[in-house]
């Protein structure tokens, strides 16, 4: 009877052990490629070192600094593609057909690039660990970029069309990734941080602080600012068609890597990829300026800011109850600024209320609809032109 009371008692307790991390292979992959990374980086800067001389002692040479570079990224490039490989993310999107499985090839290929490129920039020079380059940052970055596109097609949206419209779209419309408010909120911060009076980090402020900072990243990464680390990777992918000038490519952000990115882009981003991010970048810089009008959450601040810039209501995580409830009353009162909305529809063609898929465009313009249970979604769904002209 005890030995029957013990295997019971055990039962029970493997029962009440919380479930394994689903992200755990995931993290074990990065810390793996953090490691040879940060190793890499000693031996890097040892290197790089002994380049110099008595005549130039201090002196910078991207070009050396790169070529010693590119001797560690061959054994770095099957690591990060492990990486890649276990975002829990990408593992929800279930390919439909052959053609989607070649598609999240592809997506993992790009991610397996700008995972090397969060360590490089992070670390931001070649004789200092990364310490604030973790897998947690990454993962934000993924969720912030991916969740609507892969809750979108979860839902029936054909992704492949999509970014091939959005391409289309911007390509036309000549966007140039600029972020010169979201680059005046995130200033404003740095400020705030240093004159120590910063606003209370309330989860939805703290979410919208850092989306702030991941979209600056995600457009200097995707239209300027490349490392030598995935630069190199690049480089073997291409069978060594990268600039032999690497002084003029890496420093010379508007001329030389611009130059490169645009005359190999069909090679390094096939799904356009680049426009995705533009896409995700522009509701936030489009209303950058207004978040700082409801820190205090004024009532009449409150109504005036989200009646006349009501895309904010579409991202309800970065504001407070009283914005939420503010909104509600907008969309149910029907006295909000509709042309905002058409503007920001026409622009990225999917709208999500955070990351739940609300209403999109079709190649044809035609407004096609999710099915949703969110008031502002149902009231988008019936008031938004049918026929987007």
């Amino acid at each position: 009877m005890i030995r029957l009371l013990l295997l019971a008692l055990l039962v029970v307790t493997l029962q009440a052990k919380e479930p394994p991390n689903q992200n755990a292979q995931f993290f074990k992959a990065f810390k793996v490629l953090k490691t040879y990374f940060v190793r890499s980086q000693d031996r890097i800067h040892k290197e790089y070192m002994q380049t110099r001389t008595p005549d130039n002692i201090v002196g910078y040479n991207v070009k050396d600094l790169a070529s010693i570079t590119s001797c560690y990224t061959d054994a770095a490039t099957p690591l990060a593609k492990a990486v890649a490989a276990q975002i829990p993310l990408f593992k929800e999107f279930k390919p439909k057909n052959q053609r989607e499985e070649l598609f999240l090839v592809h997506v993992r290929d790009m991610e397996m690039l700008h995972v090397l490129n969060v360590l490089d920039s992070l670390i931001n020079c070649y004789n200092c660990k990364p310490k604030k380059a973790t897998a947690h940052i990454f993962l934000d970055v993924i969720a912030f970029l991916y969740a609507p596109l892969i809750n979108a097609h979860r839902a029936g949206l054909d992704v492949i069309a999509y970014l091939q419209q959005l391409h289309k779209e911007f390509s036309q419309k000549q966007l140039d990734g600029s972020i010169d408010k979201i680059k005046e909120f995130n200033m404003a911060r740095l400020d705030e941080k240093r004159e120590k009076h910063m606003i209370p980090r309330k989860p939805f402020r703290k979410r919208l602080v850092q989306d702030m900072d991941h979209a600056e990243r995600l457009i200097r990464i995707s239209r300027q600012e490349w490392y030598f680390w995935a630069l190199s990777v690049l480089d073997t992918r291409l069978g060594g068609n990268l600039d032999e000038d690497r002084d003029n490519l890496v420093s010379s952000c508007r001329g030389g890597l611009s130059k490169f990115l645009d005359q190999n882009a069909q090679r390094i981003d096939p799904e356009h990829l680049f426009d995705l991010y533009t896409a995700r970048v522009i509701p936030l810089e489009r209303n950058a300026p207004f978040y700082d009008r409801l820190r205090n959450d004024n009532p009449k601040i409150l109504k005036d800011t989200l009646k006349d810039h009501p895309t904010m209501c579409l991202s309800p995580k970065y504001l407070s109850a009283q914005s939420q409830q503010t909104c509600q009353q907008l969309f149910q009162a029907k006295t909000y600024n509709s042309k905002d909305i058409q503007e920001q529809l026409h622009l990225v063609r999917l709208v999500s209320i955070d990351e739940s898929p609300c209403v999109y465009l079709d190649p044809k313009d035609k407004l096609q609809a999710f099915k949703s249970d969110n008031a502002i979604c149902l009231e988008l769904q019936t008031h938004l032109t049918k026929d987007v002209k």
